[in-house]
This record gives structure tokens, C-alpha cells and sequence, in this order.
């Protein structure tokens, strides 16, 4: 710890020095302290970051100047009980310091504040729901499938994420990687799926906006369900910006590993690829076992016991992962799917007679089996057009290797999820999104 010379009478400085510092040319770092004649204090954050990655060269490296650095400020009136006072944003190509006004030092004779000299980069925009946003990792064992080939060796385990509405971060508290590390460092993926590889000495220094196993929200007892199925082949967080702006505004987010993933990272280690073939008997398996499993962790498990509203549920799946409309249609337990540029070619000729929300990026390939999906639909039905988007649009990839096509038209897509989820689960009724990148839109 480093305690610099208060500016005020009463009033001090430290910076919180955290393991794992990100080696860069100035660390996070107060610049300053004013205290009005009222009792407010002023704070000045600074830092500066190489745009350098070991190993990289080129333009690319200069995409963390679109990208945002965290800043975690926190404070004390006695050097030993620290909470979290803010968690502040600053767009990398910012050169302006940020300023923060501590209205409650008011209330004190003294206050004390430190700060994470770590650079956090993220890729997101904070949230734009109320709460804060936890996340956890179950290894789920299905015993009913022992010979199943969705890894490579064989193994009927496989990987959930959980994102939920949490209660705001503690002291010392860091945010989590986006992306499991072995995962965001496979530079086969970013070639795989078009994209340069150079991109995994870049996605491993993200962070997220979520914090390991904080408490859930205690503002309300249970909490309405999301299941998310992935596209091909990709990842259960691979849309993990999307969850954590569901959690914020009240959901608990679930989404597994399905056989077809391109890869899971273990607890214990293990890397295993999965199967990329394509896999909907697989996923249609993975979800009846996970709506059952969360029909137990609701009832004696010691984190999710009685917080789980399954009376709520809802589904939504990206690209290859529509195949979440038929599963819609087939299990009661499920109130309402949400596609993102997704195909549904699983569905019967009937459609789905469940509230559904299809959007679509201008040209997709997916755009002929959404509008005959939404000509079947009697009610509750919705499609629109995101102006702007592409198909990566709709994950991750949008914050990060795309920036021009990505920011705007990934908050109108999350501003879509968070009305229908709020309007067919919740049973609100929110004003219809106002972004402009919303286009084309039919509803019944």
C-alpha cells in the first residue's frame, strides 16, 4: 500500500495495489483531491495505457483505444473497513481525466480513499439495468447420456454459466474475465470463424462487467429465467454481454456448453473440443436435463434455493441455437423464445403458438425462415430488422473485432431482449425501444 499526503485536513489518498497488474506505462492513479466549502469531494482519476500487446504489431493493437478501462474506487473513514464507492468508465482514447464527487463525505470528519491501480479493459458499456451482476460456473453431469460424444475424449459432464442479479460488489472485489483463459487465448477459433488470430493476445486481457459468486439480489425472492443457446460452433459465453445486461435488469441467465461448442474449459483444467457437427438432438437434451437440474438447485441447492422463478421461464438462441423455437414449442415449462438471427428450421408447419421475438440483420440468410415464422403466428409475435448489424452482431465479437458495425445496433438488440422478456415473463408493459437502429418492425 502506498498512503499519499492528504490534500484536506482529514481526507487521504492510498492506491490499492492488486496482484496480477497488467504491466503498463502509468497505473490507475489518483490525480487529485478538492474538498468544497459544502464538504464535497472532487476526485481525479488518471492512467495511461500502452496500446501494445506482447507479441502484436500493427493497427489492430489499437482497438483497445475504442474499448473502456474500469476504474474501481473505494473508501474508509478508518483505514480498515473499505465498501466500493464507485465503479467508473473511461473510454480508452479519453484523454481527459475522470472526475468523481463524493456527496456522502458529508457526512464524515474523515475519509479515506484507494483505488485498483489495475487496468481493467472491457469491451462493454456498463449494464443498463438496476442491479449488479454475478456469475458462476457449475460442471453439470448428465448420467442418462454416458456415451455421448460431445468431447473429444468422450464424457457426459459438461459446462454451465450462470449470470444473475447480484448485490453490488465488496471491497477488493475485481471483475471476471470475459472469457475462460484457454478459450480466449485458442487462436484456432478467431481463423476459424473468419476472423484474425491475432485476436486471442487480445480477448485474454478482457475483463466483464461481473464478479465471481457474489451474493444474489436480495430486493426480491426469486428471479425469472433465461436459457441461452449458443451458435455453431461457439461457446456459452459467447454472448455474454447480452447476459449480463439481462442480469442487471432482473434475470438469471443460464447457458450450457451444448455437444457442438467448439471447446469448454474445466475447472480442473481439462481443454476438451467438442463435436462442431451440428447437434440438435444434443441440444434438445441438454436443455430438458438443465430445466429439470434447475428444478433442483431451486429447491436444495445452498446458492440458488428458492430464488429460481421456473414459473418463468423463457429461452432464447443465436444462429444455429434457434433450434431454442422448437424447444420453445415442446416443453410447457417455457413461456417465450427470443431468436437472434437465428434459424428455425426444427418447427413444424404449424409456427409457434408462444410469444416470440425474431430479429435479423439486413440480409441474413436466416431473414425468409423468420418473416414465414412470424406469417404462422396469431398473436404475441414480433420481427424486426437491426439496422447496421451482421450475423456477429449478435455476440460478443460485435464489441471487440468490429467495432464500427457493432456498439450501436448491440444496444438496440439488448434493448429488444430486455422488452420482450420484460413483457412475456415479467408481465409489464414497457414502451416498445426507441433506437434508431430498429427497423422494419411487424408485430401481432
Amino acid at each position: 500500500m502506498k498512503e499519499h499526503m492528504p490534500f484536506t485536513p482529514g481526507f487521504g489518498l492510498l492506491l490499492l495495489l492488486c496482484p496480477n497488474v497488467i504491466a503498463q506505462p502509468l497505473p490507475h492513479h489518483f490525480s487529485g483531491l478538492a474538498r468544497a466549502p459544502d464538504g464535497i469531494v472532487t476526485l481525479s482519476l488518471d492512467g495511461s495505457e500502452s496500446n501494445l500487446i506482447p507479441g502484436l504489431t500493427g493497427t489492430i493493437s489499437n482497438q483497445f483505444m475504442q474499448m473502456f478501462d474500469i476504474y474501481l474506487v473505494e473508501a474508509s473513514t478508518n483505514l480498515a473497513d473499505w465498501t466500493r464507492l464507485a465503479t467508473l468508465l473511461r473510454t480508452n482514447n479519453d484523454p481527459t481525466p475522470l472526475l468523481f464527487q463524493d456527496a456522502d463525505a458529508t457526512n464524515f470528519s474523515r475519509r479515506f480513499y484507494r483505488l485498483a491501480t489495475n487496468h481493467l479493459i472491457t469491451m462493454f458499456p456498463k449494464p443498463s439495468g438496476p442491479f449488479a451482476v454475478g456469475t458462476l460456473d457449475r460442471v453439470m453431469v448428465d448420467p442418462a447420456r454416458t456415451n455421448l460424444y460431445r468431447y473429444t475424449p468422450k464424457t457426459n459432464a459438461f459446462m454451465v454459466t450462470f449470470w444473475y442479479p447480484a448485490e453490488a460488489p465488496g471491497a477488493g472485489v475485481l471483475p471476471r474475465a470475459m472469457w475462460d483463459k484457454q478459450v480466449a487465448e485458442d487462436t484456432s477459433m478467431y481463423t476459424a470463424n473468419g476472423y484474425d488470430g491475432r485476436w486471442s493476445k487480445i480477448f485474454p486481457q478482457a475483463v466483464g462487467h461481473r464478479f465471481t459468486q457474489a451474493p444474489l439480489a436480495a430486493v426480491q425472492s426469486r428471479f425469472p429465467v433465461v436459457l441461452h443457446s449458443h451458435g455453431l460452433p461457439f461457446l456459452r459465453f459467447g454472448s455474454s454481454q447480452m447476459a449480463e445486461d439481462l442480469a442487471s435488469h432482473g434475470y438469471v441467465v443460464v447457458a450450457p456448453d451444448h455437444p457442438d461448442c467448439w471447446t469448454s474449459e474445466f475447472p480442473d483444467g481439462r481443454y476438451l473440443r467438442g463435436n462442431w457437427g451440428g447437434d440438435n438432438a444434443g441440444r434438445f437434451k441438454d436443455f430438458e436435463f438443465l430445466l429439470a437440474e434447475l428444478a433442483r438447485l431451486d429447491a436444495d441447492d445452498p446458492f440458488f434455493a428458492g430464488r429460481l422463478d421456473l414459473d418463468r421461464v423463457g429461452i432464447m438462441g443465436v444462429s444455429y441455437g434457434g433450434m431454442s423455437a422448437e424447444m420453445c414449442r415442446r416443453d410447457d415449462r417455457l413461456q417465450a423464445v427470443a431468436l437472434l438471427d437465428a434459424t428455425n428450421f426444427q418447427l413444424p408447419s404449424t409456427g409457434l403458438a408462444k410469444p416470440f421475438l425474431a430479429m435479423n440483420a439486413p440480409g441474413s440468410s436466416f431473414l425468409a425462415e423468420s418473416q414465414a415464422l412470424f406469417n404462422k403466428a396469431m398473436t404475441n409475435a414480433t420481427w424486426l430488422q437491426i439496422s447496421g448489424a451482421i450475423h456477429p452482431t449478435f455476440c460478443d465479437i460485435a464489441w471487440s473485432a468490429h467495432i464500427p458495425w457493432g456498439r450501436a445496433p448491440a444496444l438496440a438488440i439488448n434493448a429488444c431482449l430486455v422488452w420482450f422478456f420484460d413483457t412475456y415473463l415479467k408481465g409489464e408493459a414497457p414502451p416498445f425501444p426507441a433506437n434508431p437502429e430498429i427497423v422494419n418492425v411487424r408485430r401481432k
